[in-house]
C-alpha cells in the first residue's frame, strides 16, 4: 500500500490514518506525501491487538471526522479491526470503500503471539469476514488470496494487483562494489534472507541447510530483517549455535528501503524458506526485488510464484532438493546471473510500482463511478 499510495499522492490528496502511540511506532517509518490524520486521545499499550481494541472508539471518531470534513471520494483500508470500522462507516456515510487484503490476516496476525495463536486466528476471522462483506470491492496481491476472498464473499468484485518494485532502485549492480558498500568480503558464497523472521519461516531448515552446504563449499548466510517479539530471531541464533554455524551468519537490523538493493546485489542467491500457509500464497516483495536485481531466488514449492515469475525462481519440496538446488545455482552462478540480468529489464517494466499504481487508480475510478 505504501508504494501504491506514494505514487497516487503525486496527483491526488491522500488522508492517512496515523496510529498514534502504536506499539510499533518506533520502527522504520517511510515518508509519504499524505495528510496525516492522528488518532485523538489515543492510549498506548505494549500489546498490538489490545491497542486496536482499546482505541477503537477513537479510531471510529477519527475516520468519521475526516470523511465528513474532507468529502472523501473513496476509502481504502488494509487492516483488521480498523478495516471493520472503516467499512461500516463507509456504508453509514454512503462512501465507497475498498478492502486491500494484502495477506491472510488470521495467520499473519497470529504471528505476533507465541501462546493462544488459534484463539487469535479465530478472533481475526470474525472481524475480517464482515469487513469483507461491507466492502464494495477487494484488492489482493495474488490469485491464491483472491480465491480465499471469493470463498468468503463470492458476490464481491475481487481484483489482483501483484507486489512490484521500484524500477530505478532495484536493478543489477556489481557484486563486489555492493559487498564493499555493506561491509562484506567477496571470497565466499552468500545466501540472503530478508524480511520478517516469524512463524511462517522455516528457521530450522535454514540452519540445517547451511550446515550441510558448508561441508563442501564456503557458504554463508546474510540475514536482514526483524522478528515480531524477537522470538524467531532468537530461535535462529539458538539453532545456529547448536549446529555450530553461528560465525557464518551475518545479521543486520532492518535497513532503509533505499539500501536494500545493495544487500540483494551482495548476495548470490536470495533464500525464501516460507512454510506452506495461506498467507504465503502471495507475490512477496523479497522475490520481486531479487529478480529485479538479477539475483536468483530459491523458495518453497508454491504454485503462485510460478504463475507470475517466468524465470529465476527455483523451488524445493524437501531439504535434499533444497541442498541440491543451491549447489546447482552456486556451481553455475555466472551463467544463471547473466541470464537473469537480461530478464530483469523486462521484469522491472512489468512489475514497476508506477505501472501497478496506474492499474490501482483505474480500479478506484471504476468503483467510484459505479457506486
Amino acid at each position: 500500500m505504501y508504494h501504491i499510495a506514494k505514487r497516487l499522492a503525486r496527483n491526488h490528496d491522500i488522508y492517512l490514518l496515523s496510529y498514534t502511540k502504536h506499539p510499533l511506532a518506533d520502527g522504520v517509518r517511510r515518508k509519504l506525501k499524505a495528510i496525516e490524520v492522528p488518532i485523538g486521545r489515543a492510549m498506548a499499550t505494549k500489546n498490538l491487538g489490545l491497542y486496536y481494541v482499546i482505541n477503537s472508539p477513537q479510531i471510529y471518531s477519527s475516520i468519521k471526522t475526516v470523511i465528513k470534513r474532507e468529502g472523501v471520494d473513496v476509502i481504502v483500508h488494509a487492516n483488521i479491526l480498523p478495516s471493520l470500522i472503516a467499512s461500516k462507516l463507509a456504508i453509514k456515510l454512503n462512501v465507497p470503500n475498498v478492502y486491500d487484503s494484502l495477506d491472510y490476516f488470521p495467520e499473519s496476525a497470529s504471528a505476533y503471539y507465541i501462546r493462544g495463536r488459534s484463539l487469535v486466528e479465530l478472533g481475526v476471522r470474525t472481524l475480517i469476514c464482515p469487513a469483507l462483506r461491507s466492502s464494495d470491492a477487494i484488492v489482493t496481491p495474488s490469485l491464491g488470496l483472491k480465491k480465499v476472498v471469493e470463498s468468503i464473499v463470492p458476490s464481491k468484485p475481487v481484483y489482483v494487483i501483484p507486489n512490484g518494485v521500484d524500477a530505478e532502485l532495484f536493478r543489477p549492480l556489481d557484486r563486489a562494489l555492493a559487498r564493499k558498500s555493506v561491509g562484506l568480503d567477496e571470497d565466499y558464497y552468500l545466501l540472503l534472507f530478508q524480511g520478517s523472521l516469524d512463524v511462517w519461516i522455516d528457521v530450522m531448515g535454514v540452519v540445517k541447510t547451511l550446515r550441510k552446504l558448508r561441508k563442501t563449499m564456503d557458504v554463508r548466510l546474510l540475514v536482514v530483517g526483524f522478528s515480531h517479539a524477537k522470538y524467531y530471531y532468537k530461535l535462529l541464533l539458538t539453532y545456529a549455535k547448536l549446529y555450530e554455524v553461528d560465525k557464518y551468519i551475518y545479521a543486520y537490523p532492518p535497513q532503509p528501503y533505499e539500501r536494500m538493493s545493495l544487500f540483494i546485489n551482495s548476495s548470490d542467491v536470495v533464500f525464501a524458506p516460507v512454510k506452506k500457509m495461506l498467507m504465503n500464497f502471495a507475490t512477496p516483495l523479497k522475490v520481486a526485488e531479487a529478480l529485479a536485481c538479477g539475483v536468483p531466488v530459491i523458495t518453497t514449492n508454491i504454485a503462485e510464484f510460478k504463475v507470475w515469475y517466468k524465470q529465476g525462481v527455483y523451488t524445493y519440496s524437501t531439504y535434499v532438493e533444497l541442498e541440491n538446488t543451491i549447489k546447482h545455482l552456486l556451481n553455475n552462478l555466472d551463467e544463471v546471473r547473466a541470464s537473469l540480468r537480461g530478464y530483469s529489464h523486462s521484469f522491472r517494466e512489468t512489475f514497476s510500482w508506477d505501472r501497478l499504481a496506474e492499474k490501482y487508480k483505474e480500479i478506484l475510478k471504476a468503483i467510484v463511478q459505479n457506486f
